[in-house]
């Protein structure tokens, strides 16, 4: 059985909407023809030149990547690397600040390799909102209306589903002449026992949800009502866990460099002892220093990776700093998973063919 690039661009989606990215950025299917059949992926933290010619060499169809290939609106094509992709038929896909925020993406990769049990996200930070949804449903209609939005992920809470408040109320109407009522006749106020039926929903996801809730409502004009929350608990940047027991910082900051096959990485014990003992870490993969100031008190210390000198010597939380390769390059192996349920061959860009193992550490 074929996969059409077009099958594996809506399953990825799925699982890293789009739309959680936020507004800077540029996420999703960036080139080539969706109808196109796949039987080889290179996964790769960037659609970079080695990746390109690794895919050419090894007749790949797709290339996945967690870096955004094109960035910026262009307004021609005469970049060689463009060209090659195109001429050699290769579909590019790319999954970057959509893929940070959610569940089982970068940041819980990340957590897992370094041995943590994770707690909470540093910050509720992604493309979503909270809406806050109340709808006026005749009583006997009430539970197929919610089990409809329930379907398509309204009514979730962190870890907790199918979220909602009845409250019963009596409800009045008059059909006018032009209308089609489903209860009452035309020209009379009708009283009707209805339901409140209120629950919460991802502003990413609210367009299907209120298609669900239109179509199972008997009503031929579903009164509602939407109510704007704050950020969304179910996504966000980086994340707090915790170790099984305590470990003294030089032995965690070895532990990280061993994890994540690190050449290098560097610790800011911000004036503590590198002997003393942690527990409760956080991580973000990739830029994290905007992060550093909603993690005091509620971490012992924090790895990411590109903070500035000011930051370093700013900062009165412990800093490990492991490279934004390092931080980020595992989310691959959560592709490879996600991938796992096509009949594709997926192989990865390594990492000592990745243009960063051109930096040499004197």
């Amino acid at each position: 059985m074929n996969t059409k690039v077009s099958e594996i661009v809506a399953y990825l989606n799925k699982f890293a909407n789009p739309a959680l990215a936020y507004d800077w950025d540029n996420v999703g299917f960036q080139i080539g023809d969706g109808g196109q059949n796949v039987n080889k992926i290179l996964l790769s933290l960037d659609v970079s030149e080695n990746a390109i010619n690794k895919a050419i060499a090894e007749n790949c169809d797709m290339i996945i990547s967690h870096h955004p290939f094109i960035f910026r609106a262009i307004k021609k094509i005469t970049n060689p690397l463009y060209l090659k992709l195109i001429k050699n038929d290769i579909a590019v896909y790319c999954a970057h600040t959509n893929l940070d925020v959610v569940k089982g993406g970068v940041n819980t990769i990340l957590a897992e390799k370094l041995g943590l049990e994770i707690k909470e996200f540093i910050s509720n930070e992604s493309g979503s909102n909270l809406v806050h949804v109340a709808v006026y449903v005749p009583k006997k209609n009430a539970d197929q209306v919610a089990k409809a939005v329930i379907n398509v992920g309204a009514g979730k809470v962190e870890n907790y589903t199918e979220c909602f408040s009845k409250t019963e109320i009596i409800s009045q109407f008059k059909p006018e002449e032009s209308s089609n009522p489903a209860i009452g006749k035309i020209g009379k106020v009708e009283v009707v026992e209805e339901i409140k039926l209120e629950f919460v929903t991802e502003s990413v996801i609210l367009d299907k949800v209120l298609r669900a809730m239109i179509k199972a409502h008997p009503y031929e004009v579903p009164i509602y009502a939407l109510y704007p929350q704050n950020e969304s608990r179910n996504y966000g940047l980086g994340l707090i866990g915790k170790l099984q027991k305590p470990i003294k910082m030089r032995d965690f900051a070895q532990n990280v460099k061993t994890a994540l096959k690190a050449p290098y990485i560097t610790l800011w014990p911000a004036n503590e002892s590198t002997d003393n003992l942690i527990q409760t870490i956080a991580v973000c993969g990739g830029t994290g220093g905007s992060l550093i100031n909603k993690l005091h008190g509620r971490a012992d210390l924090f790895v990411s990776a590109d903070f500035t000198y000011h930051t370093i010597i700013d900062s009165k939380i412990p800093l490990i700093d492991a490279g934004h390769f390092y931080t980020e390059n595992p989310v691959l192996e959560v592709l490879r998973k996600l991938l796992g349920k096509f009949d594709c061959e997926v192989i990865e860009l390594n990492s000592n063919e990745h243009e960063i193992s051109k930096l040499e550490v004197l």
